[in-house]
């Protein structure tokens, strides 16, 4: 097998760790107040120890982080990191993360044509995690059964390019429909892709006015008009339906600002499938003292996506496949909170909870920066993907190799050779015979345009 590994720059991936974690980092110390008088834990010594330490350890404790700060050369106690550990810690820590977004990026895009039409795939979405009592007046959080005070990451992850373009921190009963953040990541041709708590008629008229696209599940009852201007009765539209995939073209949306043309994919649903549904609904509806209209049962029936995105760059067929990428985002959060110890945060001071969250997505970025280009290690794609959860448990095997030649471009080189290596050897995922990997499907697809 020819490995894409041969075609990376390792000395280009060492350089920017060896830059990140030396160059700039007192002048941020000294700018934060994280530092502000001559003392073994610099800057430098504490973000290596913080990210590079949970890299090595996701449940690390602060007694391990002391460690980690002894095996840099630096004997300091417990109590001395956790002194350490305050408002300006988080403000250094939080620093470096914005940077560590800018500056760890992968230039290598998947090598799938029907995704190269592409200048970017964005996938939004969040994740919630629960956060001390104390910490409610910053971060309310949902109530009920859960946690009085709880933090919302939103996401916008670059599927093409498998990079992390953007993180916000927002309350944890902000709701994601309310979110416009991710439109300032939207670019000419690039293509967005949301479940339905962002659906929104005002974001999908911002994604067009950039001549880019958006992939959605349609929210019933939002009007949908004939290009000429009728309003479609959706249930009898769907009953008059004999073929099992049909598409329409229609304007979304009836006041004069909305009204976007745009593609209405009609999928009939399995009938195992739809009454699977249909239960589940019940069941919910149920726990909450509700009754489920006829029309909200009879749409379970059906799969319905609306997109500004031509047939000729995603074929009806297709339609359904893209918007699987979708899920790639779920994954990315379970990366996170079960192997990168995102869930494990179990202080109560705010101060270091903030401090360590920061510190584990720096390390999480770390991850998706040299993930990205392995992701498909062959020269073409032969269904052989990397297993993201058997890349971070190799990673943590590494990481201590990491921290110790952090400084040094020519070791932390060689250190990267023999990871990648081990990548290829141990941390491929078995070929599915008979469920396809999402890229596995789309590798088969034949652009549309250029059929």
């Amino acid at each position: 097998m020819q490995s894409n590994i041969k075609n990376l720059d390792l000395e280009v991936i060492g350089q920017k760790m060896v830059d990140f974690f030396s160059s700039n980092i007192e002048k941020v110390a000294r700018a934060s107040k994280f530092v502000r008088r001559k003392s073994p834990i610099t800057g430098q010594v504490f973000l290596k120890a913080l990210v590079l330490g949970f890299l090595e350890k996701p449940k690390a404790s602060l007694n391990e982080i002391a460690q980690s700060c002894l095996d840099l050369g630096v004997a300091v106690t417990t109590q001395a990191i956790n002194e350490r550990i305050n408002t300006f810690s988080v403000a250094f820590v939080q620093n470096m993360f914005c940077q560590a977004l800018l500056v760890f990026k992968n230039q290598q895009p998947l090598r799938l044509a029907i995704l190269q039409q592409f200048t970017a795939i964005n996938l939004v979405d969040s994740t919630t995690k629960a956060l001390p009592d104390s910490m409610v007046a910053e971060y309310p959080g949902c109530g009920g059964n859960a946690s009085l005070s709880g933090l919302k990451i939103q996401l916008v992850f670059d599927f093409l390019s498998g990079n992390m373009k953007q993180v916000e921190m927002q309350a944890g009963n902000d709701p994601d429909q309310a979110y416009r953040g991710y439109l300032q990541m939207v670019k000419e041709n690039s293509l967005t892709i949301a479940d339905l708590g962002y659906f929104c008629l005002d974001a999908f008229r911002v994604i067009a006015e950039k001549s880019a696209y958006f992939l959605s599940r349609y929210s019933y009852p939002t009007v949908l008009l004939s290009a000429l201007g009728q309003k479609i009765d959706l249930v009898k539209l769907l009953q008059a339906q004999t073929e099992d995939m049909q598409e329409l073209s229609v304007l979304l949306g009836s006041r004069p600002e909305h009204k976007l043309t745009c593609r209405l994919i009609i999928l009939r649903t399995p009938e195992k499938v739809a009454e699977e549904r249909r239960r589940k609904a019940k069941e919910h509806a149920k726990k909450r003292g509700r009754t489920l209209g006829a029309t909200y049962l009879f749409l379970l029936g059906w799969t319905l996506f609306v997109t500004n995105a031509p047939a000729s760059m995603i074929s009806t067929s297709q339609v359904y496949d893209f918007y699987r990428i979708r899920w790639q985002i779920e994954l990315i959060f379970k990366l996170w909170k079960s192997y990168s110890g995102l869930n494990h945060i179990c202080a109560w001071r705010k101060e270091r909870v903030m401090t360590e969250l920061y510190a584990k997505l720096i390390g999480i970025v770390i991850v998706h920066f040299l993930l990205a280009p392995l992701r498909n290690p062959d020269q073409i794609w032969s269904g052989r993907e990397v297993s993201a959860v058997k890349f971070k448990k190799l990673l943590e095997r590494f990481s201590q190799r990491l921290k110790l030649h952090i400084s040094n471009i020519l070791l932390l080189i060689k250190t990267l050779d023999d990871f990648m290596s081990h990548i290829l050897r141990f941390a491929l995922r078995e070929k599915r015979q008979t469920h396809p990997s999402t890229c596995s499907r789309l590798a088969t697809f034949i652009v549309p345009g250029l059929a």
